[in-house]
């Protein structure tokens, strides 16, 4: 899957699945930042790295755990209420989301040290090993649950998502959009 320019502006609560699509096109834009940092810290920049890794832990230690909650606890159940075409998506995908999590751990663990890298070989190799797994998940999900959840879902099931989705990320009840309410 190509990355793409991140919607501008990004999709609300009430488009629950294009807030969804576009966490996936955020995850794609961090990917390619990531896979440039080798290269930029063999040219000794880490310094001039720091806020740009920063930005990246912070998106995959927050945004990107939420959002696989989303899937997990509200999209996928949805699903498969629906129609049991889903469930052999529905498992794999959740499978893959603890090994996405745990590359991410062993990868940040790194980036938390980047003053201290020494090796940007070793570093390119976690991060492409990291980058092209996230690739794969994001194009199989877009694929296997997003687009045919676009027909799958009636207005009600996205209100419900989107409310969930909502109440994870803390959002007060008279802060949500008319159609949320």
């Amino acid at each position: 899957m190509p990355d793409f320019p991140f919607p501008q502006p990004a999709p609300g609560f009430d488009d629950p699945l294009g807030l969804l699509r576009a966490c996936h096109m955020r995850m794609l834009m961090h990917c390619s930042t990531l896979e440039k940092l080798p290269a930029q810290i063999d040219a000794g920049k880490q310094a001039e790295l720091q806020e740009t890794v920063e930005k990246i832990r912070h998106y995959f230690n927050t945004a990107a755990h939420l959002h696989h909650q989303d899937e997990e606890r509200d999209l996928f159940p949805l699903l498969e209420e629906q129609s049991p075409d889903f469930n052999a998506a529905v498992r794999e995908l959740s499978a893959q989301h603890p090994e996405l999590e745990s590359a991410w751990r062993e990868l940040d663990a790194r980036l938390a040290e980047l003053d201290r890298i020494d090796d940007s070989a070793a570093l390119d190799a976690r991060i492409r090993a990291f980058t092209n797994a996230y690739r794969q998940h994001i194009q199989h999900e877009e694929q296997k649950v997003l687009m045919p959840a676009e027909q799958a879902l009636n207005d009600a099931d996205r209100k419900r998502l989107g409310r969930a989705m909502a109440r994870r990320r803390n959002v007060a009840e008279d802060a949500l959009p008319d159609s949320l309410k």
